[in-house]
């Protein structure tokens, strides 16, 4: 059939919505064809015309071209930090917002304490629980892996159920665990559930970040940050003054009871905790929901395919179809003898499956709810390690992390060995200086991360750039690998024990003043992917600490605490080079992985 239209100018005196419709475009194999618009009765509100598939804006006239070779305007940048959200956690009230850093920095010192609480009772634990060194080590070095690998699993849970419910059922498995342990009579059972309290202890170490860069801008991130990880360092200082006191009058069992209440203090806190997450302002959230529908999508053709009628038009499809449809009962010997009809073929596809099918068919990507299939953790921390800056500051926080944990607990055995031979609770007031200066690191760092970040953003004609961030750490750089091979010979010379103690305190606010700044960069350099970048962060640091951990005791007892730190302050030294070429090259190599993973997108379609 033929459908002959009317002439271009009948459309005078029709209805307006005719007068405003758009005139067709005809290609052709000239490259330009110059049209006039026709001047209509009654303008429309907007003069748009679609040009190879863009709508662009003109005047009376319009350029129709056809070029292959033309291409599509560039889409705009996501700014997946800003998008519009209901109920803006950045827009609460200070009040709120500091209440809900307080209770997630209180709770994270809890998985600080946990690791060494029970230090001054090792003697009674080992003697009680018929425990081997071995076995009484690994008791400290698989708590420290295990806060360093599943944060990954907690961050890819968070995509799916939020920040809080997270928080939650991790303190309930902390409660869980902690509570066996104090009754624990085998190292056996001691030790696995160590292993179920480092996860459970975990979770707010790694989404504590995501946490605040929910309710937190930029340019204030650095301080609150500061904040958040100054608390838990006070962990490994006071757990052995904890434990120390409690011991020195019960039992080991005694410091388990502590962290129990401690644990059931911080649960009921999460259950008044407000939820931080948006979804929208998640990468990690959009990739898990391009996956669900995807999935969504082959369940409906799966489901289509079985409609009677459905599937494809292809002749696979219609003997599909045919063999779908019926399904023929072979008569029985009976039947045959009696001359009994053969029943006629009956329809696989029964109505109750008709139902089902159209329900399926009926939820459309508005209703696709995402599951943990979709979440893959393992991609997550692909795509962070995958990025040559994400890489750098890993590495150096990971070592940065490592020589904190190793000082801890070498500093333990040599401030209780002779000639100090101090006991428990003086060994945790040594250690307290180290905590103090963590603290005042993490707090001064954090808000000197934030002045020099305004500072060069102001310099930079207000724009802001996430290895700014790097820059600030240029003082403890410094000072680091003095400070810490100071330490080292002082302690192995045997000088008054305020000498090593002032050490420590430099030493302890060396180490944070950088690593704040360091967390901070990992956080702004990706956004929308804040808890897996933190989480990747926690797996070097959990690895390297666990290895360090372990290390220390026989290097030490080997070559001394000189000679051992003095090759782990060069080490730190190799990691300091590749920061600062990350604060200098980061942003090229930034924009290098997007275009890459942009151009990758773009083939996959």
């Amino acid at each position: 059939m033929v459908e002959e239209r009317p002439p271009q100018g009948a459309i005078r005196g029709t209805s307006t919505l005719s007068q405003t419709s758009s005139v067709a475009s005809t290609r052709v194999n000239s490259p330009t064809i110059e049209r006039p618009v026709p001047v209509l009765d009654v303008p429309p509100p907007e003069t748009s015309t679609t040009v190879n598939g863009d709508r662009t804006e003109e005047g009376t006239m319009v350029s129709i071209k056809e070029d292959k070779e033309q291409s599509p305007l560039p889409k705009p940048e996501l700014d997946v930090e800003h998008v519009a959200v209901k109920n803006d956690p950045r827009l609460w009230s200070r009040g709120r917002k500091s209440a809900v850093l307080s209770i997630i920095a209180f709770t994270a010192m809890g998985g600080t304490i946990t690791a060494n609480v029970f230090f001054p009772a090792l003697a009674d634990l080992q003697k009680d629980l018929h425990a081997s060194d071995g076995l009484l080590s690994a008791t400290v070095s698989l708590f420290i892996l295990g806060q360093g690998v599943f944060p990954m699993i907690w961050s890819g849970i968070s995509e799916i159920k939020g920040r809080k419910m997270c928080y939650i059922g991790a303190l309930v498995l902390y409660c869980t665990a902690t509570a066996v342990c104090s009754r624990a009579n085998s190292i056996g059972l001691f030790l696995g559930m160590r292993i179920l309290q480092s996860i459970g202890s975990s979770a707010v170490l790694a989404l504590g970040a995501g946490t605040l860069a929910d309710i937190y801008d930029v340019h204030e991130r650095g301080t609150k940050l500061g904040v958040f990880y100054g608390v838990p360092l006070l962990g490994p200082s006071l757990g052995p003054i904890i434990g120390g006191s409690l011991t020195a009058k019960y039992t080991w069992r005694s410091t388990f009871y502590f962290l129990l209440a401690f644990g059931g203090v911080c649960l009921v806190c999460m259950i008044w905790l407000p939820e931080t997450f948006r979804k929208e302002r998640s990468l990690a959230w959009r990739l898990a929901m391009k996956r669900a529908r995807q999935h969504a999508r082959e369940e409906r053709e799966k489901a289509r395919s079985k409609l009677p009628g459905g599937g494809d038009e292809g002749a696979d499809g219609i003997q599909e179809r045919q063999q779908v449809k019926t399904a023929f009962s072979a008569p029985s010997p009976s039947q045959l003898e009696r001359g009994t009809p053969v029943p006629p073929a009956q329809p696989q596809f029964t109505t109750i499956n008709r139902v089902l099918t159209g329900l399926s068919l009926r939820s459309g990507e508005d209703n696709v709810k995402i599951h943990f299939r979709d979440v893959n953790p393992l991609a997550a921390v692909g795509i962070i390690l995958r990025q040559k800056h994400n890489t750098m500051a890993l590495l150096y926080s990971g070592f940065l992390f490592a020589s904190q944990y190793s000082v801890t607990f070498s500093a333990s055995r040599s401030f209780a060995a002779a000639p100090y031979s101090y006991g428990s609770l003086v060994v945790g007031l040594i250690l307290l200086s180290f905590g103090v200066g963590n603290f005042i690191g993490s707090v001064g760092g954090g808000r000197w991360s934030d002045i020099v970040f305004a500072r060069l953003k102001e310099k930079n004609g207000g724009v802001g750039e996430p290895e700014m961030r790097i820059k600030s750490t240029v003082l403890g750089l410094i000072a680091m690998p003095p400070f810490l091979i100071a330490y080292a010979w002082v302690v192995q010379k045997e000088t008054p024990v305020y000498v090593p103690t002032i050490m420590l305190f430099f030493v302890g606010l060396a180490t944070i003043w950088i690593y704040s700044s360091t967390l901070a960069y990992l956080v702004d350099a990706n956004p929308g992917r804040a808890s897996s970048a933190v989480a990747c962060n926690s797996l070097f640091r959990g690895v390297l600490a666990a290895a360090a951990s372990q290390a220390a005791e026989p290097i030490t007892d080997r070559i001394g605490n000189g000679w051992y730190y003095t090759a782990f302050a060069f080490v730190l030294l190799i990691g300091e080079g590749g920061l600062l070429l990350t604060s200098y090259r980061g942003k090229q190599w930034r924009e290098d992985f997007k275009k890459k993973e942009e151009d990758t997108t773009a083939d996959g379609r």
